[in-house]
């Protein structure tokens, strides 16, 4: 038995010598928490008890019991399910990273660096627009069909991204979104920015959008992404 219970439970016999002692509802639940049996030997008390409920009628214990199990029961499935989502969704996470990884390897050039993310991330059920926009440096050799943009532009547009250097996903500037996804704008509801890392300097920015406006938020897992922010950087880096 617990103290918290033993003091309950003392102070019970003190109530029943006949002592002044006023039980705390902590107390009594220290005790009955340590005596599970109690009501087995009180069933004119069992009988006696009824609880409020929403509907403004008194319940049983017993039915106050049931309804909370219920509730928890439903709780854990809850729990369940979004454990399962989320585990569905890593595995296909880690496929599309396992095969980008793959045929990035086999680029010979920035276009194609930028074609093979593309494509690969565009597979993704949760992606319906996708865009890489490499930083504009002196003596930066990159192909036409590869996007540029001023490395201060993109810095002061999208601050957080370079200021913190990991995918930054969150609400974003209807107009900043129309500049990242030109003509698939109407697309995207909610963005995952995430840097393109080489030697702790972002070298491009990877725009990812979803149709929904809350897909993309605050609290989304960005472990991924992160990481194929610096694979994508390490190749692309040596295809400048």
């Amino acid at each position: 038995m617990t103290d918290k219970a033993t003091q309950a439970q003392q102070t019970l016999q003190q109530d029943s010598e006949g002592e002044a002692s006023v039980l705390t509802p902590g107390q009594v639940a220290d005790y009955l928490r340590a005596n599970p049996e109690f009501f087995l030997s009180q069933n004119d008390l069992l009988a006696d008890l009824r609880l409020p409920h929403d509907s403004g009628k008194a319940i049983s214990l017993l039915e106050r019991q049931v309804m909370i199990l219920r509730e928890r029961g439903h709780e854990a499935r809850q729990k369940l399910g979004s454990l399962l989502e989320n585990a569905r969704d890593n595995d296909q996470l880690f496929d599309v990273t396992r095969n980008l990884v793959l045929s990035l390897l086999r680029a010979r050039d920035a276009t194609e660096v930028a074609e093979i993310t593309q494509d690969q991330l565009s597979a993704l059920g949760n992606v319906d627009a996708c865009e890489i926009i490499v930083v504009a440096k002196p003596g930066l050799n990159v192909a036409s069909g590869v996007r540029t943009e001023n490395a201060e532009k993109l810095a002061a547009e999208f601050a957080d991204v370079f200021r913190l250097r990991r995918t930054h996903c969150g609400a974003v500037p209807r107009a900043s979104i129309e500049k990242l996804f030109g003509a698939n704008s109407d697309k995207v509801g909610s963005t995952a920015l995430c840097p393109i890392m080489h030697e702790s300097e972002v070298i491009a920015l990877l725009a990812l959008g979803n149709q929904a406006e809350d897909y993309f938020n605050t609290s989304l897992d960005t472990l991924f992404l992160d990481f194929i922010g610096h694979v994508v950087g390490a190749i692309l880096a040596k295809s400048e």
